[in-house]
């Protein structure tokens, strides 16, 4: 339906250097081959603009998700079309109308798609691009969509299971002469990871079987030109951690037990509650879950790692540190 340890492998030279062109073709803005044809490379998020040392995604990530990125490209006169919201320009039929990706290419970043689109001949026009994940059609209701009214932007209304992740891309501008800069992804959502420990080795034999959050909201939206997330609604007990099967507790202080897979949730909350399931000592309901390192707020694009700890009876969540973002089954280690 949607889509973001240690990596599998680093990139060989000939992909960093490919990766490394991209960028500085992007970045000194030489002019585009005379065909005018509109071309898009994107880029991993960057968190350079954050304090905390956080990761960047591979575009390895983006490329397994590189046919589910929704395109919008809209012809505009304006000088200030980059900081600016759009009005009368959304009224007609964008250029590229929710263009869906084909396939993103994993050593240069750029985006594919069926069809040819070009800019305008007019020098004076430019095209101002808005881009998402996942992609959704156009439409007027349903649990993932979009809606498109006619003098503002478009806006994604999505509906989570902790599974889907939600990538938006700051707008960027392009023309006949002025190439567009390579495309950011910026994550809209939080996750969560988890490791085990059994702090006093009384939990042997003992398995988890399941990990839900309570009254945890699934819906929101998000407005495709400016990035910013509506309200969100629908609370539900069955967003749940994707565990394929029962898991033995055996992490130790030394060596904590990770736990493959992650869960996407709303951002900016100051906690979480969980349930968690044993085959062997019953339930814990009622785990909360903060950030730890003085973060009041679970944060919008980043990562926590979550330590559960068991001790006789009790399952405490000691902490919830950053950690880079997973994406597609790569990440790195702990950050502390």
């Amino acid at each position: 339906m949607f889509v973001n340890g240690i990596y599998k492998g680093m990139y060989s030279a000939v992909r960093a250097m490919a990766v490394c062109l991209l960028f500085c073709a992007c970045s000194e803005r030489e002019p585009l081959l005379p065909d005018g044809l509109i071309r898009l490379g994107a880029r991993p998020e960057s968190h350079a603009r954050t304090l905390t040392r956080t990761s960047v995604n591979d575009l390895a990530g983006l490329a397994a998700v590189g046919d589910r990125v929704g395109v919008y490209g809209v012809v505009t006169e304006r000088a200030d079309a980059l900081y600016a919201t759009l009005t009368t320009e959304w009224e007609t039929a964008p250029l590229m109308n929710n263009v869906r990706t084909t396939r993103i290419d994993a050593a240069t970043g750029m985006l594919f798609w069926d069809g040819d689109y070009a800019y305008p001949a007019d020098d004076g026009r430019k095209v101002k691009f808005c881009v998402y994940h996942p992609y959704a059609p156009v439409d007027a209701g349903g649990d993932n969509y979009v809606e498109a009214a006619a003098g503002r932007s478009p806006v994604l209304h999505f509906k989570l299971t902790g599974e889907e992740d939600v990538m938006w891309v700051r707008p960027v501008l392009g023309s006949r002469k002025q190439p567009p800069s390579a495309l950011l992804f910026e994550h809209k959502l939080t996750q969560l990871r988890f490791q085990l420990i059994d702090d006093e080795g009384e939990f042997e034999g003992v398995r988890v079987t399941s990990l839900t959050f309570d009254e945890a909201n699934t819906a929101s939206t998000l407005n495709l030109e400016t990035g910013e997330l509506g309200g969100w609604s629908a609370p539900s007990d069955a967003v749940a951690f994707p565990l394929k099967a029962p898991v033995a507790i055996t992490g130790t202080v030394e060596t904590p037990q990770v736990l493959a897979g992650e869960v996407m949730l709303q951002p900016e909350q100051p906690v979480f509650r969980l349930t968690l399931k044993t085959d062997g000592r019953g339930d814990y309901p009622g785990i909360e879950i903060r950030p730890s390192g003085g973060e009041t707020t679970f944060t919008a694009g980043r990562s926590y790692m979550v330590t559960l700890r068991f001790r006789g009876r009790t399952a405490v969540a000691v902490s919830a540190k950053v950690t880079p973002w997973m994406m597609d089954g790569y990440g790195e280690g702990i950050v502390e």
